[in-house]
């Protein structure tokens, strides 16, 4: 299931487990659990010491620092393997480190041409279906899934069943399975989030119905560890310019993430990580690559390259992504004869890595020039997804990231992290003129320059994280309030965060933690300017070895973006403005949950129940004509619960997931306006998936998603009583699949198909998704 996927301690499956071809005929899950046995045990002491990192290799883990229940006298050598009796399952033990493996972040890697079953992607041991053994592999994967090991949720390594929230882990297998080519269009298969696009590119993410409007972003994207929304509007801006390029996984966190990351981290934070040298170089070589090609129909292509070598204690990996496509010419009208043609995407970017020893160094280099879906002659009030409606704008964008890290093991108890980065965008957008019918350019840039250092203290059972960052925000925008110039459009944002877990025995686990964040800014941008103090606190209870209960409570918030404060622009017949009398939204957000393991820990079960209470929400709201004005609109409440199962079956080889969302989200009534629902957020929704391997030769998987009714951040004017309403959109199903054959060791060969069902539904109004379209693709790894 997606909320557990499993982040695979790499390094210790490398010392246990020989690599593919040298594990035909031999059981290798007893080496697994003899190793992580006995790295349990060899920490019975007080206190046992740690290990820096590996100066050659970027995937070495450090040893355990932290106490279990284990006598020291039955420490075993951490590769000698565990007996088992046939047909029986060991029970899990808890993880004895909290160290971090090298910062920001780290996980398994996919070097499979087999796609395995859903509990599997990812992990860095051969695969299952290469010996006799598959099935109690399977088995033996599903018992020791909730020893998996995250850390987008607390900066350090955690064991995904000590985390209060509700984590969710994709391997790159998973997001390529659904068919998208976008952040936006594949996140949505997933449970718990919601993705809808707009005509101006833009990506309006969400979380259990707390949305977000098309020029700020209540979920907070991040890569690497590193903020990637924009700084003027906090958005994924647009989203084919962040491509799913050299993609390892993507951790999401449902809940807020205030406490560790601050602003936009408001319903949850979504952190992209990439692959790094060491994950491309398998069985023990200097080197490795892999390429991909795809292509389809409206002219679409996409191609990735990516090579990774070794020389001495320098590894270093360069990768190339492009895209291209007419686009899948949404508004088409043959009873007119109108075609859009203005949906083309070219997109091109480069990265990459070096690293020596501790040091790390990452750039990517992205130009795109993306076309804006347009030509139909609708707008709403309020929704600024569609304030671009004609056919010919043109958007050009530069995109420039780079960042530095330092990881340090400087005493036995003592980990420390420091990076610096910095992001430059430029983007020239060509409106057309309503009246000469010309392209007249408008010039935007953003710079956003920033540092963080953090430390990790493990004191036995006591694990700490703390430190603190800075972020300078430029942004030089030409559309803003009169008596404001584009050098008053920046801020500076300081933060100090610590975040500590207890584990007073092993069946429970006590986390804490605070964030405080200070802006600077004039006051004639913000003039409600507030520091912000964003604490958590949450307790993980272990009843059973199959039953584990969690309870949390968290405080986030969200500054308005300089966009919401600044923003004066005239779209065509429409107006938006900013307002510096804005204030910062804050959200208190209490969850419980229960994870059940039956069937011999073959089946995850999960019910999770939550309740949000939002104030301070900032919209766009209707002041006359056709002009808008961000403004505080008041509080919201969202209650809702999710249901959870997946399941392994590995008599034939497949896995199946589903997952079940209710909300009730709700605006609480303000001034003359009544209590009503959420934008975009439905009371039903509902996920579901299933993958199957057909021996060695072939696989298959489907994607299958219901959303039910829900309203559109817009307004409609009704026609006889002048009078304006909410626009309602009905529900819709829609379903996406995958099969593909695997020609020989490490080439395999797809058929991507999306909207299987060609559904006709909108993800805003006026805005039609996309047809039924098919792609073939062929990757090459070695």
């Amino acid at each position: 299931m997606h909320s557990t996927r499993i982040a695979w301690l790499r390094g210790m499956a490398a010392l246990a487990l020989p690599r593919r071809g040298a594990v035909r005929g031999r059981p290798i899950f007893p080496a697994v659990v003899g190793l992580m046995c006995g790295l349990v045990a060899s920490t019975g002491a007080a206190q046992t010491k740690s290990s820096p990192s590996s100066a050659t290799n970027a995937s070495a883990v450090s040893k355990p620092s932290s106490q279990t229940s284990a006598p020291a006298s039955k420490a075993k050598p951490a590769d000698a393997p565990k007996a088992r009796t046939p047909g029986s399952l060991p029970l899990p033990t808890p993880a004895a480190s909290n160290v971090p493996q090298r910062a920001p972040f780290t996980g398994p890697s996919s070097s499979r041409p087999l796609p395995p079953p859903s509990a599997l992607a990812g992990v860095d041991i051969p695969d299952p279906l290469a010996g006799s053994e598959s099935s109690s592999l399977e088995e033996s994967v599903q018992q020791l899934l909730s020893e998996a090991v995250v850390t987008t949720a607390s900066k350090r390594n955690q064991r995904i069943v000590d985390v209060p929230m509700t984590v969710s882990w994709i391997p790159a297998e998973e997001l390529e399975g659904t068919g998208q080519f976008t952040l936006c269009e594949a996140i949505q298969y997933f449970p718990g989030l919601e993705c809808r696009r707009g005509a101006m590119r833009k990506a309006a993410v969400s979380s259990r119905g707390l949305g977000s409007n098309y020029l700020s972003n209540r979920l907070l994207l991040l890569k690497d560890g590193r903020p990637l929304t924009d700084p003027w509007t906090g958005q994924f801006y647009a989203d084919e310019t962040t491509p799913l390029s050299n993609l390892k996984q993507v951790e999401v966190i449902r809940g807020p993430g205030s406490s560790l990351y601050g602003s936009n981290a408001f319903s949850g934070v979504i952190n992209i990580i990439e692959r790094q040298p060491s994950d491309l170089m398998k069985d023990g070589r200097n080197w490795g690559v892999d390429a991909r090609l795809l292509a389809g129909q409206n002219k679409t292509w996409r191609a990735q390259a990516t090579a990774a070598g070794r020389g001495g204690p320098v590894e270093a990996l360069v990768n190339y992504y492009g895209l291209g496509s007419d686009g899948p010419q949404l508004f088409n009208d043959v009873k007119t004869g109108r075609v859009d043609t203005n949906e083309d995407s070219m997109v091109h970017q480069v990265s990459g890595k070096v690293r020596v020893k501790g040091v790390s160094l990452d750039a990517d280099f992205t130009d795109a020039e993306i076309g804006r879906p347009g030509g139909q002659q609708i707008s709403t009030v309020g929704n600024c997804g569609r304030c671009h409606y004609t056919a010919n704008d043109v958007e050009r964008v530069q995109n420039l990231n780079a960042s530095a890290q330092v990881d340090q093991q400087v005493t036995d108890n003592l980990r420390v992290f420091a990076q610096g980065y910095a992001l430059y965008k430029r983007r020239v957008v060509e409106t057309e003129n309503m009246i000469t019918q010309e392209l007249q350019p408008a010039l935007g840039k953003r710079r956003r320059l920033g540092a963080e250092a953090r430390a990790l203290l493990s004191l036995g059972d006591l694990s700490v994280t703390f430190g603190g960052d800075f972020k300078n925000d430029l942004v030089n925008n030409q559309n803003v309030l009169p008596g404001l110039t584009s050098d008053d459009t920046h801020q500076d944002i300081f933060g100090g965060f610590v975040d500590a877990e207890y584990r007073p025995s092993s069946k429970l686990v006590l986390g804490a933690g605070a964030r405080y964040d200070k802006y600077m800014m004039p006051e004639k941008v913000w003039s409600m300017r507030s520091d912000q103090l964003s604490p958590r606190a949450s307790v993980v209870f272990h009843a059973l070895p199959t039953l584990s209960l969690r309870a949390n409570y968290g405080r986030a918030f969200r500054a308005p973006t300089l966009a919401e404060l600044a923003i004066n622009q005239q779209m065509y017949a429409a107006t938006l403005l900013g307002s510096p009398d804005l204030r910062a939204e804050t959200l208190d957000t209490v969850e419980a949950s229960v994870d059940f393991w039956p069937f011999d820990r073959k089946v995850r079960m999960t019910a999770t129940g939550f309740y949000n209470y939002a104030k301070n929400f900032i919209n766009q709201e209707f002041l006359f004509g056709s002009t808008s004005q961000f403004k505080n609109i008041g509080d919201a409440q969202v209650r809702g619960f999710e249901l959870e199962a997946a399941a392994q079956v590995a008599a034939i080889n497949s896995s199946f997931d589903v997952a079940y969302q209710f909300l009730d989200a709700r605006a609480l009534a303000f001034g003359t306006r009544p209590e009503g629902p959420l934008d975009y957020a439905p009371s039903h929704r509902i996920y579901a998936r299933g993958r199957t391997n057909f021996g060695k030769l072939a696989f298959a998987e489907l994607y299958a998603l219901y959303v039910g009714n829900r309203f559109d951040p817009g307004s409609i004017m009704n026609a006889e009583t002048g009078a304006l309403q909410r626009v309602q959109l009905p529900g819709y199903v829609t379903a996406t699949a995958r099969v593909g054959a695997n020609i020989t060791e490490g080439v395999s060969v797809s058929l991507l198909g999306s909207n299987l069902f060609n559904a006709n539904y909108e993800e805003s109004h006026g805005f039609p998704a996309p047809p039924l379209s098919v792609f073939s693709e062929i990757k090459i790894q070695y």
